[in-house]
């Protein structure tokens, strides 16, 4: 699928019910060009070997790192979990906010999730003032509850 029917897949789901809980592991979407040019480009904004996002409580979640070979996953640039309405498409959605201690430039990004299916949430990363120029990923819960 190209990274424009993604987006409009987007305007078609749901908001969680809740706030999900666990560890959720990325799915690079779109075609391939798109999926190495995200790899790629995270590489040099402090997201070399990205795993996915720990969603842990109500109001904190964090980025998982696991470098090639190694077991363990390392939590690296905690966010603030909210549910809010979406600048996009005015539906509520799940949001992710970087804080202040986050590396440049992520403090001005926002992920926007909904879900795709049990398990999987479809997400919209974007600069905060520019929800137009959203990119699509997918996370997969790889532990328990949604």
């Amino acid at each position: 699928m190209s990274v424009f029917a993604y987006k409009k897949q987007f305007l078609s789901l749901t908001s969680p019910k809740s706030i999900p809980t666990g560890q959720f592991q990325i799915q690079w979407l779109g075609p391939k060009w798109f999926q190495w040019l995200a790899k790629t480009g995270l590489q040099f904004l402090h997201f070399r070997n990205w795993w996915g996002k720990s969603f842990h409580g109500q109001s904190e979640a964090i980025n998982l790192f696991q470098k090639p070979g190694e077991p363990h996953l390392e939590k690296k640039f905690k966010m603030l979990v909210s549910m809010e309405t979406s600048p996009i498409d005015g539906k509520t959605s799940l949001f992710l906010r970087y804080t202040k201690d986050a590396p440049f430039p992520w403090p001005y990004f926002v992920d926007e999730f909904r879900v795709l299916k049990d398990g999987e949430l479809l997400g919209m990363s974007y600069p905060r003032f520019l929800p137009s120029f959203a990119l699509p990923f997918l996370i997969q819960n790889r532990s328990v509850g949604l």
